[in-house]
């Protein structure tokens, strides 16, 4: 609904309005808003931008659009120095959530003691057997370590053949200690780590691997270790219990702060661009601060005001843009889609729909909700599904009065949900 104001005020004046209106709840509902309205000079020459966002894309060392992250960094300067016992830190987040930017930024937000080491385990594997995948850590160290002007020959493969072991831990590793002060600690970042598991699972290595590393994670000197990834560590196989059980310090990667979010939102496009408060609130509530999905959001949104020539966003500007956003991130939506159960599923599209009621939902709303669609799930198996979709950051659990309700972490995926995923298609499905 649109209508005109004409104040006699300069600079701000108080707006005060009455809404009256009926829901499925009950007739003449009555709404009180009242807020205070600061104007804007009139409106300038608009300026087209070339668009800074890039939705799905890890950040390089010189983005500008790089925000937040202070205390993940903190933790990691705090825990991987020299003079601490524990030298292996397990950061898991779930996908896209900028755990690849945080790790490319390291060497910019750690203490110079700490020279991390970044190796993609994606890019591992290549060449099967411990002499080739030692052999590639040797080089990923000794190609940190010449950025910094220091010199480190890697062996030849046929050394590497002999011995490898040997030639990691006992020769290459103490070549780099001479390099390095003897307060620095050389911290090895594994990006993707569970790729380690498949590797070995699939015979690419050998089921010494994961041995071998404890050993060097208890009895290395200066070496640090961090291993980020999607998994949980109770999730993992019972060799990679055996690797980090009670020796890792544990950490998640949760989505962006409400203040990292603005400013990811405002600066890049500052001066050229304004958001007013209500659409920093809509995009804030659509994104949950989710770093892959601001992007998005962002992306649309500079793209659709370089379209219209404006210089000034509105929360109608981000409605608008819904569609567009949803269609662009169609990918990543089916991806959470797919890896979900049967039950998590029906809950999600329960969620969805639910949404407009714009308040935690109790596990009975669920059941009730369902039952016209004959999908029916037993206490245990909602409980674990709940539990998963929370644990996935789908969803997020609140408590009330000592009851566990549940609601819609980011509106995005909802309003995904709600405009592709029918609960009669879902239990038609489950028939077939």
């Amino acid at each position: 609904m649109r209508f005109l104001i004409e104040p006699q005020a300069e600079t701000r004046f108080r707006v005060g309005l009455s809404l009256t209106y009926d829901d499925r709840s009950r007739r003449d509902r009555a709404l009180a808003f009242g807020d205070m309205v600061n104007l804007l000079p009139p409106v300038r020459e608009y300026t087209p931008i070339a668009n800074p966002y890039l939705p799905g894309t890890a950040l390089r060392k010189d983005s500008p659009l790089f925000f937040g992250r202070e205390e993940l960094f903190d933790f990691i300067a705090e825990h991987a120095g020299a003079q601490r016992q524990r030298n292996v830190l397990m950061l898991v987040g779930q996908r896209r959530t900028g755990k690849t930017s945080v790790l490319l930024r390291l060497e910019e937000y750690l203490p110079p003691s700490i020279v991390p080491v970044y190796i993609d385990c994606q890019s591992l594997g290549v060449s099967p057997g411990m002499p080739a995948l030692l052999q590639e850590f040797a080089w990923h160290i000794a190609d940190t370590l010449s950025t910094r002007g220091l010199d480190c020959p890697v062996a030849d493969s046929a050394r590497w053949q002999d011995d490898p072991a040997s030639a990691f831990h006992r020769e290459f590793l103490p070549s780099v200690r001479r390099l390095l002060p003897p307060e620095a600690t050389l911290l090895l970042v594994f990006d993707e780590f569970e790729a380690f598991e498949s590797m070995v699972a699939d015979g690419i290595l050998p089921r010494t691997f994961f041995p071998y590393m404890r050993h060097l994670m208890q009895h290395s000197t200066g070496l640090g270790f961090v291993f980020v990834g999607t998994r949980r560590l109770e999730e993992m196989s019972a060799d990679y219990w055996s690797v980090l059980f009670n020796v890792a310090l544990y950490r998640k990667i949760d989505f962006l702060s409400e203040a990292a979010a603005i400013r990811l939102i405002c600066e890049p496009v500052a001066p050229h661009i304004v958001y007013d408060d209500l659409a920093l609130d809509k995009i804030l509530r659509v994104t949950a601060g989710h770093p892959y999905f601001l992007q998005l959001v962002c992306y649309t949104l500079v793209k659709q005001a370089n379209q219209q020539k404006t210089g000034y966003v509105t929360i109608s500007d981000v409605n608008v843009a819904l569609d567009e956003m949803l269609r662009l991130g169609e990918v990543h939506f089916a991806y959470l889609w797919q890896r979900s159960s049967h039950a998590e599923r029906a809950l999600l599209a329960a969620a969805a729909h639910l949404s407009d009621r714009n308040e935690p939902l109790h596990p009975e709303t669920f059941i009730d909700y369902l039952q016209p669609y004959s999908i029916e799930l037993d206490p245990t198996e909602m409980t674990e599904a709940l539990g998963s979709l929370v644990a996935r950051d789908i969803m997020r659990e609140v408590t009330e009065e000592g009851k566990a309700l549940y609601e819609l972490r980011i509106g995005l995926v909802g309003l995904w949900v709600a405009r592709n995923k029918s609960l009669s298609r879902l239990h038609a499905h489950l028939e077939s």
